[in-house]
């Protein structure tokens, strides 16, 4: 919670909504000591009494009117009639959270003065701004109250479903889906007809909050049911089963923990709809009756028509209040999804300082002309690397060092191999070539290709050189492959990088030719395939035919055979150099393994 503040701070929407949204809780707690009346207290010869709190004589003071047409309620000021405002004085005498006695207001004009209305009054003379306080105790808290139940039928039956499946999962499943096909508004107005119109308002909150929970829990089980199906194969999941740890305790103590992030994002979220969907109840009257209150029964009871809100324009202040309550939510909500998103987490927002050259420009040149004769011409030339992250710790932003100082030269057919260990920063130097560097990345130095500086290239100019000059196959080969697309699929999106006009048919015939240069046979058969359909060994040769399908002059291969057997590693290796061979590209070879290497 402590790093999730931290993050919050750094933002100033959601900092501001978290204040705001402090501050209106705060005050719907003290309700009775905020609010200067209660209610229901009618003051009958000021309907419509347009706000009246004024600065005069350098003090907060509530102003006279006098009613000037008693048919269309029309007021005029009494110059110099103000009754003083009183903040901490003795008002209207209230039971604080019905328990406590007392008689203190934050502020009042006391119990002879004039009143004082600092948003306008209502029809019936009543002071809106006491009304909007009450009411927030039924709309700030019927969200939460109603988040609170759905998500505990949603974690309760996704839950049970993901974990158990067969027919349990297919019955929960199909009631959620039914539940989801009708629209909820028209869900929520039919469950709330079945119910009496004559409940007085403990009971309208009550049957409301479960009508909400009821409509609001058949998504996120879903999600849930998606995520407990997944986890539920982990291995620490498997190990409680074999402590024998009954289900109910492994589903809500070991799998449902796993997807706080999405609970406490999805809370964010569901309370502000709760709030308005209460609204939307309280304005059609199927909501909080008299003599409750809330802040939808306040928009319903006061903008009955236009002409009354053109006439008394302060009755739309419970809309401000609702939106701002809205708003807030949804900033902090995106605030946390953000924090728990590591791409946002880690990745900060600015960008990263780069000279954002378009043009080609020529390295530096040699010292001396005798020296140029001596030197021959590299395909890459890597001087003084430097690459940082700045990363957020907390609310501090920070440097880290991944590259420091690194050099190396590569000539046309000549293979170089980087060794190291994890987290050196092999990966880093030679993602910065092609600049696939994420934008927190801040690099410096040279990189010059066939004489050229591209340091600092926008994405527009690095097209040239990204995958028609420079290829890269990666680590893991399972993850290379969108598993939604077959490979025919993968080969023509690749071709047409480089050819925008190529057809279908030109593609399947390059990609055969290239598949089988790498090793697989029965092309034409293997490019209607899917990812999941090869093994690894396989997915790799496929991967470097996609490296050399526009015909790349540097591979760079990022530990190809980390996930593969020794044979097939010795296949990839043995292909890797037959292909340097024919070919005359120039690789390099990224390991953790020296003899592999060697």
């Amino acid at each position: 919670m402590r790093k999730i503040f931290n993050y919050i701070k750094t933002r100033p929407a959601a900092i501001i909504s978290l204040s705001l949204l402090a501050l209106l809780y705060f005050v719907m707690i003290f309700a009775e000591f905020f609010a200067p009346y209660s209610p229901n207290t009618s003051f009958a010869d000021k309907s419509y009494h347009p706000p009246n709190a004024r600065f005069y004589q350098g003090k907060l003071q509530a102003q006279e009117w006098r009613i000037t047409n008693s048919v269309t309620w029309k007021y005029a000021r009494v110059r110099d009639h103000y009754s003083e405002l009183k903040f901490f004085g003795r008002g209207e005498p209230y039971l604080l959270w019905g328990i406590i006695p007392a008689d203190r207001h934050f502020f009042t004009t006391g119990q002879s003065e004039y009143p004082v209305f600092l948003m306008g009054a209502d029809n019936l003379g009543r002071d809106l701004f006491s009304r909007i306080v009450y009411g927030s105790r039924v709309s700030l808290t019927i969200g939460f109250v109603a988040t609170a139940i759905s998500l505990l039928l949603a974690g309760l039956a996704g839950g049970l479903a993901g974990f158990f499946g067969g027919f349990t999962d297919w019955s929960i499943m199909r009631t959620a889906e039914f539940l989801m096909l009708i629209p909820a508004l028209y869900l929520i107005l039919f469950l709330r007809s079945l119910l009496a119109s004559n409940m007085d308002p403990a009971q309208s909150y009550m049957m409301i909050t479960l009508i909400l929970s009821l409509v609001g829990w058949p998504g996120s089980a879903r999600t849930i049911r998606g995520m407990v199906h997944a986890i539920k194969r982990e291995e620490f999941v498997l190990n409680a089963k074999l402590e024998m740890i009954p289900s109910v305790i492994i589903i809500f103590r070991h799998i449902i923990p796993q997807l706080a992030s999405i609970l406490i994002v999805s809370v964010a979220l569901s309370i502000p709809g709760f709030i308005m969907t209460e609204t939307v109840l309280s304005y059609l009257g199927l909501g909080i009756t008299d003599p409750a209150v809330s802040w939808g029964s306040l928009i319903k009871r006061d903008l009955s028509t236009i002409s009354n809100l053109r006439a008394f324009p302060w009755l739309i202040n419970p809309v401000w209040f609702l939106l701002a309550v809205t708003l807030g939510f949804n900033f902090i909500g995106d605030a946390m999804r953000d924090f728990f998103d590591p791409y946002h987490t880690i990745f900060t927002r600015r960008k990263r300082r780069s000279p954002g050259r378009k043009q080609e420009t020529a390295c530096s040149p040699p010292p001396a002309a005798s020296s140029m004769l001596l030197t021959p011409r590299f395909l890459l030339k890597i001087t003084d690397l430097y690459i940082n992250f700045t990363t957020l710790r907390g609310n501090e932003l920070i440097s880290i060092h991944a590259v420091r100082g690194i050099s190396f030269t590569l000539q046309k057919g000549e293979t170089l191999g980087i060794v190291g260990e994890s987290g050196s920063g092999k990966s880093v130097s030679t993602l910065a070539i092609p600049g696939l560097l994420p934008r927190n990345a801040d690099i410096r130095g040279s990189i010059c290709y066939e004489g050229k500086e591209i340091t600092g290239f926008n994405t527009e100019a690095l097209r040239k050189y990204r995958g028609k000059k420079i290829g890269m196959i990666f680590q893991e080969p399972g993850r290379s492959f969108d598993p939604l697309q077959n490979m025919g699929s993968v080969f023509l999106e690749t071709f047409r990088n480089s050819e925008p006009k190529i057809t279908k048919e030109e593609a399947a015939k390059r990609a055969i030719i290239l598949l089988e240069e790498t090793g697989l046979d029965n092309g034409a058969e293997r490019l209607i395939n899917f990812p999941h359909q090869f093994s690894g060994g396989q997915l790799q040769r496929i991967g470097i035919a996609l490296a050399l399908a526009q015909g790349c002059e540097l591979l760079i291969a990022d530990e190809p055979t980390t996930a593969l057997d020794l044979t097939i590693q010795k296949q990839i290796i043995d292909l890797l150099k037959t292909l340097r061979r024919t070919r005359n590209i120039s690789i390099i070879f990224i390991s953790h393994d020296i003899d592999l290497v060697a």
